[in-house]
């Protein structure tokens, strides 16, 4: 955890707080971000104890979407954490998410997990392309945008290949760009 973190810190953006329920993870923040609120559970979050921010970054867990996993996609017990993940962006309403996760959420479902997820960003949930989703991608709708690319780290300076969905959206009433 906290890759998204060190990178919004270099721009100049501060952490306000973190959710993150892995005990490693969590330890690993708290050595970095001393600081900063930490919280255990998403599904203990949210605009009653969460501050505004005007972005949310972050991923849900992907063992139901990976091709390694049992396919249960957003349905599954981990990977439908997405649900509480979209219920904190809805209730906080920031500016801008950023979302990463494995490439199996754009197949998962037959790809009807992905037009949900764009759906909820979005506010219109549209069909799933006859040709899939592709690499990279753009929705909106009546509550905002979303742009979407797979990257592979490779490229980045990291030894390893790894694969994963970056998602940027911005919500409409908050200045996003459509």
């Amino acid at each position: 955890g906290g890759g998204f973190d060190i990178a919004f810190e270099a721009e100049g953006l501060e952490c306000r707080w973190q959710v993150e329920n892995d005990p490693k993870c969590q330890d690993v923040l708290a050595h970095y971000w001393p600081d900063v609120k930490r919280f255990g559970d998403i599904r203990d979050v949210g605009k009653y104890n969460l501050e505004p921010v005007d972005v949310i970054c972050g991923g849900f867990p992907c063992q139901d979407l990976s091709v390694a996993g049992g396919r249960a996609g957003l349905v599954g017990k981990r990977s439908g954490l997405w649900f509480e993940f979209h219920r904190v962006i809805t209730e906080l309403n920031p500016r801008l998410v950023v979302i990463e996760n494995v490439p199996g959420l754009l197949s998962s479902n037959a790809g009807r997990d992905f037009a949900v997820l764009l759906g909820g960003l979005t506010g219109v949930i549209p069909e799933v392309p006859e040709r899939k989703w592709g690499n990279a991608g753009f929705a909106k709708g009546p509550r905002g945008f979303v742009s979407y690319r797979v990257l592979n780290s490779q490229y980045f300076g990291v030894p390893q290949r790894r694969r994963r969905v970056f998602l940027v959206g911005g919500a409409r009433d908050r200045g996003g760009v459509v």
